[in-house]
């Protein structure tokens, strides 16, 4: 997958905020900014539907928007399990001091999956980051419902 420009941008604003605000407020301001993001960019999405329906709908369109290889999304009791391989972010080198996973830009996408589960089922979800496999290039993930 070849680099996206606007993925380099988006990596140097989340350092910036990153060296600014310190990791605390970086993190809380994309994950907010994920937040705010999926109404954008999915205005018509259905709402009301159990996990189990929305996992596959919401995979589909994290893949569709150009920053991931693959997506996958496995609803189990309370939690969700994700699993995200091939984030073009893993591939920008060291833009920022933080492992892959635990960086600024990666709370952007922890916020999107929250308020875009939020949206489709009606469930307050709290994303976080399990562990980062190099081997397979993914980054496991589980979605809590609050």
């Amino acid at each position: 997958m070849p680099t996206d420009p606007r993925n380099i941008i988006i990596a140097k604003i989340s350092t910036g905020l990153t060296d600014m605000l310190g990791a605390v407020g970086a993190h809380a301001t994309m994950r907010n900014t994920g937040h705010s993001s999926s109404g954008q960019l999915w205005p018509d999405w259905p709402s009301g539907l159990t996990a189990g329906e929305a996992c596959p709908l919401l995979a589909d369109s994290l893949k569709r928007i150009g920053m991931f290889q693959d997506v996958r999304l496995q609803p189990e009791g309370d939690v969700i399990r994700i699993e995200v391989r091939g984030c073009e972010f893993a591939h920008l080198g060291d833009f920022e001091a933080t492992p892959i996973g635990e960086r600024s830009v990666c709370f952007f996408g922890f916020g999107l999956i929250e308020k875009s589960l939020a949206r489709l089922t009606g469930n307050a979800y709290r994303v976080s980051l399990e562990r980062r496999d190099e081997a397979s290039d993914s980054c496991v993930e589980v979605a809590v419902r609050r």
